[in-house]
């Protein structure tokens, strides 16, 4: 073996063996690396299609609804499929009063809750401050154990005309339908006043 063969054989030697070790490096700093990755996130609850069937039923009904009665109706029966029990309160001078129950005891049939706004709880909560008020505590009578009350105003025109009110409701659904309602409200009475407005001209 010439002299040129045995330095090209010591240099792929070395070569073989710093490779080796390279790699033995590299290795090591992905294992590292790797191990102070955060753990993957968990991965996301199927998506409920029912629920969302429903809510568009929902937001579909209040839209077609013809009249500010239907429309209130309409935000209580669909507020009231999807909870223990939902009514929608309209503000009458300092009371608060229901216009539709969905789930209440029967004694509440024969006649609308009236509650003076400073005893309402929750409800005189969504309405002074005009946003989502959530409690433990129900103004009409007492709540089981890990119920939790909320109310969300239902605004028009800048005013807190009233509130919708449920028990054991998930919270986002509520938001929706009572907003989406609050928008039809605002449309509906614009429309009623640029009709009187035009047949007035």
């Amino acid at each position: 073996m010439t002299l040129d063969e045995r330095l090209q054989q010591a240099v792929d030697t070395l070569g073989d063996k710093f490779r080796d070790e390279l790699t033995r490096e590299l290795h090591s700093l992905s294992d590292d690396w790797k191990a102070q990755l955060p753990p993957p996130p968990p991965p996301a609850p199927p998506v409920d299609t029912t629920a969302v069937a429903r809510l568009a039923d929902a937001v579909r009904a209040i839209d077609e609804a013809t009249s500010l009665s239907a429309l209130l109706d309409a935000l209580a029966t669909a507020a009231g499929n999807e909870s223990a029990r939902a009514g929608v309160f309209l503000v009458r001078n300092e009371d608060v009063r229901s216009f539709r129950l969905s789930n209440f005891p029967a004694r509440y049939e024969d006649a609308p809750i009236t509650v003076p706004l400073n005893d309402a709880g929750v409800v005189r909560d969504a309405v002074t401050q005009r946003a989502t008020a959530t409690s433990d505590a129900s103004p009409f009578d007492e709540l089981p154990p890990g119920v939790t009350a909320i109310a969300i105003p239902l605004v028009l025109a800048g005013a807190a005309i009233g509130a919708l009110y449920v028990e054991a409701a998930d919270l986002p659904t509520m938001e929706v339908l009572a907003r989406f309602a609050s928008r039809a409200l605002e449309a509906q009475t614009a429309m009623k006043t640029a009709r009187a407005i035009a047949e007035g001209v």
